[in-house]
């Protein structure tokens, strides 16, 4: 196959993004492997329901998860406006809000995040000091859309990410590891491997004079702040961990089961960065590996195909992913223009 585009790279990384979103729906949350078996069969290789009376029930094979949802907006916003534009954004969030009632079945299944921002708002908080403390990943499935758009703009996709990140997600320790996610794929995009790309980040941040760090949660915004560069650091040991033959784990997807099933973000970047180190320049393979560990495989596989989107291109993606994806044909009109108003 020809080498990919920095455009295809980064029409890859939102369309994965999204994918592994769907991929989760039917098979989301089952810490009981054997009974995800039961439910699924051996090897889960395409979309597929929910089962009567679990999560995300209501929504067919191939449709996004209500975290799904919110990268939508996202992408929409970016693709309409040319430029990230917060207000916008914020707009889209509170027109789902007024749709929810607060609790996990008000609308699509709702996270405990976006319960907490629903709580803020209906409590009269503004953006963006509503964000929730909860550890989860929603925050970081959202930054593959502002790396597609602002790749070749270190300056600003560190501004707009960390502002993004901070609007649903105010634990420092969250944000960052989310912030430098983004990062990250914005290097693959780049033609980065997950071996180089913190010598890229870390070269952006010297040249410009930045700082791998985020602000701690109000009353202390503006005041002393928490360094990510850690977090930046993490895709390249992983990179290593892999290609270690001292470091087995066979079948793959049970590297899951060693970095962890539940849903705080660093149970979900770990799996996500060895599975696309194990399997580089693949997608199927890391993401359904992604899958097929359990637990909250959703975000997890979420993650997992931003990168490997971001290493294979959209042209790396099999066709089976992109046709069986709900509304793929306007996500990926919206991907594109996306890329293209980012230079890419």
């Amino acid at each position: 196959m020809k080498a990919s585009t920095s455009k295809e790279r980064a029409v890859g990384a939102i369309m994965g993004t999204l994918i592994g979103d769907a991929l989760g729906v039917g098979p989301h949350w089952y810490y009981d492997l054997a009974q995800l078996k039961n439910d699924y069969g051996e090897w889960i290789d395409d979309y597929t329901s929910p089962k009567a009376g679990r999560y995300h029930a209501g929504l067919t094979a191939g449709e996004n998860s209500q975290t799904g949802q919110v990268v939508g907006f996202l992408l929409e916003s970016l693709a309409g406006l040319r430029n990230y534009i917060e207000s916008d954004f914020c707009l889209r969030l509170d027109a789902l809000l007024a749709t929810l009632d607060g609790t996990p079945e008000g609308g699509r299944y709702t996270d405990v995040a976006m319960r907490d921002v629903w709580q803020a708002r209906q409590a009269g908080k503004k953006w963006p000091q509503v964000g929730s403390f909860a550890d989860t990943a929603e925050a970081a499935i959202r930054m593959p859309v502002l790396a597609a758009f602002y790749h070749d703009d270190f300056k600003k996709l560190l501004e707009y990410s960390r502002s993004n990140v901070r609007l649903t997600h105010r634990d420092p320790f969250i944000a960052g590891r989310s912030v430098a996610f983004g990062l990250t794929v914005a290097a693959l995009i780049n033609g980065d491997t997950l071996e180089t790309a913190v010598k890229t980040i870390s070269k952006e941040v010297k040249a410009h004079a930045l700082s791998l760090s985020i602000s701690l949660p109000e009353p202390m915004d503006g005041g002393p702040e928490a360094s990510f560069y850690d977090a930046v650091l993490q895709p390249g040991w992983s990179h290593e961990a892999a290609r270690d033959d001292a470091v087995q784990i066979n079948p793959p997807w049970k590297a899951c089961r060693l970095f962890g099933l539940a849903c705080p973000i660093d149970f979900m970047l770990p799996a996500a960065y060895y599975f696309c180190s194990r399997f580089e320049n693949d997608f199927e393979l890391p993401v359904l590996s992604a899958i097929n560990g359990g637990g909250n495989n959703m975000a997890r596989a979420s993650l997992t195909g931003a990168l490997a989107g971001a290493q294979v291109g959209i042209r790396g993606i099999p066709e089976r992913f992109i046709s069986g994806l709900a509304n793929h044909e306007i996500l990926l009109e919206m991907a594109g223009r996306v890329a293209d108003a980012g230079g890419g």
